[in-house]
């Protein structure tokens, strides 16, 4: 049942000194990155460390820790940031409870909330009984609530110039204009595709139009059928056989690192589909119609373990090439070997990574 057990006394019994926040997006990426400012806001002190911790308000049943991290102060008064994801599975006596658990929650946490529903016509997925609760009203009227519909043809080119400033690049008009045409809706895949974007525009430190031509296709493509691949190449000699002279075929050009950033847009694009995928979220996955059901078998055969898996892989690939500690070469062979193994292994132990 959601409700603090009755030995886990609080040790204050006023509202935490730092309130609470909602973060309401569907990508999960741009939670990851509202959540990171939310520690650095947190952690002004340059003494002090932020710890983050992570629940998810669609375990059944709801996870009994959360009570004594929310209400319980930590030993070494460290400031914490207490993550509840996928927030708006909570039904509404679920956040009656939420709503006395925060009246007593310790001075050093920040509790919050991420709902994360896909917005429907403009409008963000907040449980209609959510506005009506106390502490919804002073966290609108505190300005508490974060709010974005993810990667849209609106929200791209703030996002665009946000990341622009925050590396200190000159982003002239035309190219905002072709890199919000051309880069992917998900902030993670988005991300990897400016990554690359910097790393070519070099010391001069200006983003042109042309750049943009840098930007993997992303969509379904030959991607299927590459990641079929991969995922028989543990069984099948002649799935692995295509998938290395691929590989080894696109070494000997002389952009020899084009497929392991394709590779790497294409992977943290659909990691996003095959997460949803196993989530029964069927009904929000973009892809060809045919291609749903072996795909739902992979991401369900993965389990969350298996996806997180295969998103940290492309984050290390792609990291290593940008900061010149990995040739594109060995990061893509090494990339595609790992990748290959995960995927042709044996199913994930766990819903949770």
């Amino acid at each position: 049942m959601l409700r603090p057990s009755a030995n886990q006394a609080p040790t204050q019994r006023s509202a935490g000194r730092h309130g609470c926040r909602f973060l309401v997006c569907p990508d999960a990426e741009l939670l990851r990155r509202q959540a990171a400012a939310l520690a650095a806001e947190l952690g002004k002190d340059p003494d002090s460390k932020v710890a983050r911790k992570v629940f998810w308000g669609d375990d059944d049943p709801f996870p009994p820790a959360y009570w004594g991290e929310l209400t319980t102060q930590n030993l070494f008064s460290t400031p914490t940031v207490l993550l509840l994801r996928r927030a708006e599975a909570l039904k509404a006596e679920a956040w009656d409870r939420l709503g006395e658990g925060l009246r007593n929650a310790a001075s050093t946490v920040l509790p919050v909330f991420c709902l994360e529903g896909a917005w429907k016509e403009g409008k963000p997925a907040i449980p209609n009984f959510l506005p009506k609760r106390a502490f919804w009203q002073k966290a609108e009227a505190r300005q508490w609530i974060w709010q974005s519909p993810g990667l849209t043809d609106a929200s791209l080119p703030k996002f665009l110039d946000a990341w622009a400033a925050e590396h200190g690049l000159t982003l002239e008009p035309a190219a905002r204009r072709a890199l919000t045409d051309a880069l992917p809706r998900d902030g993670l895949a988005a991300g990897l595709e400016l990554d690359k974007i910097e790393l070519a525009a070099g010391d001069a430190r200006v983003i042109t139009p042309d750049l943009a031509q840098l930007i993997a296709p992303h969509g379904d493509m030959e991607f299927f059928e590459f990641m079929k691949a991969l995922s028989e190449s543990a069984r099948s000699p002649q799935a692995a056989r295509e998938v290395w002279a691929r590989v080894l075929d696109d070494n000997l050009r002389p952009s020899g690192d084009k497929i392991l950033f394709q590779l790497l847009g294409y992977v943290a694009w659909q990691a996003r589909q095959l997460w949803m995928l196993a989530e029964g979220e069927t009904a929000k996955v973009r892809m060809r119609p045919s291609d749903k059901p072996a795909m739902t078998k992979l991401a369900q055969r993965l389990g969350r373990a298996g996806i997180a898996r295969i998103i940290e892989l492309t984050l290390d690939a792609n990291l290593g090439v940008i900061g010149g500690t990995r040739r594109p070469d060995d990061a893509l062979e090494s990339y595609v070997a790992e990748l290959a193994a995960l995927m042709g292994g044996a199913p994930s132990a766990g819903r949770r990574a």
